[in-house]
């Protein structure tokens, strides 16, 4: 084996070439030309060079085509075909000229190809055309590990956002004869922008959230974070939920500012007793209400989203005597591709008021239904959340 002389930098090392022809005088000469830049070993056949390829691993094959025996289309099938490696890069050396051989050479997996005799210049040059791609492809892997392992890290962050997002749902809903709760959260992917919460504020009334954060991912997860315990502070002080809406309004424009993000949400303070549900959407998909038994017109957002400006939010009001059903969504469950266009939020409204009036709106069933009601089956690439409310009974006054 011969070394060499580059000035080789701690850690790296010097390239290896591996010269293969049955002539031992091409072999010590290619020995000579090349010792000085890289470490050089020889084969003087193909079984020879099959080995020393496995123990040296070179970064360059020096490939003589006609050898007795495994000649080098055996070594090039063997080495790409059956070893598999696609990155050694083999340059094939010789003394025929024909264009059959050179083409068959290089479609078997050969990078270049040399006809004897060669030029000494010419001969380094390729070789150090093969070297540098050998180094840039190292340095690609090399970048790409990191990448990989940064990826990896990022990933298990991400993972323990969405951990801790799925506790930050609401796990104990309030006891109240004749209500019924059901919900749907699927995120897009391990974090989500969205949320929903129930809670109860005092007897008979319970507080109702549906919210929608720009984006995806661990920002949009953070913000909804605080957009929750906002809610739930301000639940726990039961502080009227138009002054809740403000203060939260508020501290998104703090928090956000002049970033990208914002906050659409429908939010009701729901009386059972009393028979009255009080409301505000911000820029949020409309709410789909049955009261007493009768489709109302859709609740529409009063104001924009929350993040954007100062507003003045204002409650609106509805009441009913023997019974509610309160349907909440995403725009997740009416954004997704139907053939060559988009499904989109008219239709689907008309699909749910008709499961509504039918009794028969199912949210573990969501795909199926519209696959039935639009012949696609759905696929969602948006967070997609759900709600539906249906409490009977009588109000007390």
């Amino acid at each position: 084996m011969s070394k060499s002389t580059l000035d080789v930098k701690a850690g790296e090392e010097i390239p290896k070439i591996l010269v293969v022809d049955d002539s031992a005088t091409m072999r010590n000469f290619l020995t000579r030309v090349l010792e000085g830049d890289y470490d050089v070993e020889t084969a003087s056949d193909g079984l020879e060079c099959i080995a020393q390829y496995m123990k040296v691993k070179p970064s360059v094959i020096l490939l003589d085509l006609l050898m007795p025996g495994m000649d080098g289309f055996d070594v090039i099938d063997k080495i790409r075909n059956v070893i598999n490696d696609q990155e050694v890069i083999i340059i094939v050396l010789t003394g025929q000229d024909e264009q059959e051989i050179k083409a068959r050479a290089l479609n078997s997996g050969a990078n270049d190809y040399l006809t004897k005799p060669f030029h000494v210049v010419e001969l380094k040059a390729r070789v150090g055309v093969a070297i540098r791609q050998v180094m840039l492809t190292r340095q690609l892997q090399a970048a790409n590990k990191s990448l990989q392992r940064a990826y990896d890290i990022i990933d298990d962050e991400v993972k323990l956002v969405a951990r801790l997002q799925d506790k930050l749902l609401p796990t104990v809903i309030p006891v109240i004869e004749g209500l019924d709760i059901k919900s749907m959260y699927r995120p897009s992917g391990r974090a989500s922008g969205d949320y929903y919460d129930v809670f109860g504020l005092k007897d008979g009334v319970v507080r109702v959230i549906m919210a929608d954060v720009s984006g995806h991912g661990p920002q949009a997860a953070f913000i909804m974070a605080i957009v929750r315990t906002l809610f739930k502070a301000d639940g726990a002080n039961h502080n009227d939920l138009a002054e809740s809406l403000n203060q939260i309004n508020e501290h998104l424009l703090d928090l956000i500012g002049k970033d990208s993000y914002f906050v659409t949400l429908f939010a009701a303070d729901i009386d059972f007793n009393k028979g009255v549900m009080k409301y505000m959407s911000a820029g949020h998909c409309p709410a789909l209400a049955m009261l007493d038994g009768e489709m109302s017109d859709p609740l529409v957002a009063d104001v924009p989203p929350l993040g954007f400006f100062p507003v003045n939010c204002v409650l609106s009001e509805c009441r009913f005597t023997s019974s509610l059903r309160l349907f909440l969504f995403t725009d997740g469950c009416y954004e997704w591709r139907m053939n060559d266009d988009f499904f989109s939020l008219e239709p689907f409204v008309e699909i749910a008021e008709e499961l509504m009036l039918s009794n028969s709106l199912h949210l573990d069933s969501i795909e199926d239904i519209l696959e039935e009601k639009t012949g696609v089956r759905p696929v969602f690439d948006d967070d997609v959340t759900a709600l539906s409310i249906d409490w009977s009974g009588s109000v007390v006054g």
